[in-house]
């Protein structure tokens, strides 16, 4: 796959945008809010090892403790009577409720907490919220859409040449809930057999409850029109969960459909479609715009050498824009039939930081994944301007 085609998606911003060069603050600074949280976190980081390590001291200083009862109570359990005849003995008793347990019980109850819990109340206003979540998770789904990726190479990190980290059963069933939340079972099905296979991958170590994921995937199936498979999912959830009072219910509902129409149900789908191949012109032609738009950015056919004169690049102000006349965007045509472009700001640092403080107050994260990804690829096209 052509590294340049994965600037189809920042250049499908970049035409909404370019009558308006200031609306590119919001893009950009999406990405300032995001250095931010980063920032922020590294912050809420430290409070949180401080504490830990509060933590481990306090743990340690009542293992100690509980090492020397332990010792004292192997000597003493035998002959209580000789073992208390000794002075030293019944010092080290009476001194160990005195203060050993006394202490104890302080250790117990004292809360080396509170500064991490003010740090986190006092920065919460700069929290993402659900919007937020929801936008990132979106911004995935959109990629995921776009250039056909599966899942498993989303979970896996190996997404372009940055190092992304690879995610857990916990991430990927979030990811199938909001697909789910949106009423969007197809990818409610991938993210949660994904989710099937990483808890499979990860034992005992995941959080994910099971018969959340089959319950998921029992409703995507359904809706997707799999009876069987949304049948063999319900039976999977009453394995694990059989007091499911609606998974018993609709076990009954599922397997009486199939009774009535058997041969509805014979060849159901379980999978997206194989990656497209050659596209011929009249399939291309009875393609939507936007199948169009994803196929080009996928690359099914290579884009013939006789273009390669056809492609230019130039400088553009948007008609005498005051701030694009001083330093013009350069454009660069990437595939001339169809007009699409590669657009880039040229803006030097003093103006990036402007650019920050005007938009800052206004930023939400939704979109800044998928377009920074697009950023990131557009920078290795083929024609360099």
């Amino acid at each position: 796959m052509a590294s340049w085609l994965f600037a189809c998606l920042l250049t499908l911003v970049t035409v909404v945008v370019l009558p308006v060069p200031g609306v590119r603050a919001e893009v950009f600074t999406a990405l300032v809010h995001m250095e931010g949280l980063v920032s922020l976190e590294k912050e809420l980081l430290g409070g949180l090892e401080s504490y830990l390590e509060l933590e481990r001291q306090r743990l340690v200083r009542m293992e100690q403790f509980a090492g020397r009862v332990r010792l004292a109570l192997t000597s003493a359990s035998q002959d209580p009577s000789t073992h208390l005849s000794d002075p030293v003995n019944a010092y080290q008793l009476v001194n160990r409720f005195i203060n050993g347990w006394n202490t104890l019980y302080d250790d117990i109850y004292e809360d080396n907490g509170q500064g991490l819990m003010a740090n986190i109340s006092y920065y919460n206003f700069r929290f993402p919220d659900t919007e937020d979540f929801t936008g990132a998770v979106t911004a995935i789904l959109r990629l995921q859409d776009t250039y056909r990726l599966s899942p498993s190479l989303i979970t896996s990190g190996k997404l372009g040449t940055t190092t992304t980290l690879p995610m857990t059963s916990e991430d990927s069933y979030e990811m199938g809930r909001i697909a789910y939340g949106a009423e969007d079972y197809q990818h409610t099905r991938d993210w949660m057999k994904e989710t099937l296979r990483l808890f499979d991958e990860e034992g005992d170590s995941s959080t994910v409850d099971l018969s959340g994921v089959y319950d998921h995937l029992s409703f995507a199936e359904y809706k997707l029109g799999n009876l069987k498979r949304a049948a063999h999912y319900t039976r999977l959830l009453l394995q694990n969960d059989p007091t499911h009072t609606r998974a018993q219910g609709n076990i009954a509902y599922f397997e009486r459909l199939i009774r009535s129409e058997p041969e509805k149900y014979v060849n159901e789908v379980d999978e997206r479609g194989e990656e497209e191949g050659e596209v011929s012109p009249d399939a291309r032609e009875s393609m939507s715009e936007k199948e169009r738009y994803e196929s080009l950015c996928r690359e099914p056919w290579p884009l013939p050498k006789e273009y390669d004169s056809e492609l230019t690049c130039f400088y553009y102000d948007n008609h005498r824009t005051p701030s694009l006349v001083i330093r013009p965007m350069k454009v660069e045509v990437v595939f001339p039939q169809t007009s699409y472009i590669h657009t880039a700001w040229d803006i030097d640092r003093a103006r990036d930081e402007t650019t920050e403080g005007v938009g800052w107050t206004n930023t939400k994260y939704a979109n800044h994944i998928a377009i920074g990804m697009a950023q990131h690829k557009s920078n290795h096209s083929r024609m360099q301007v």
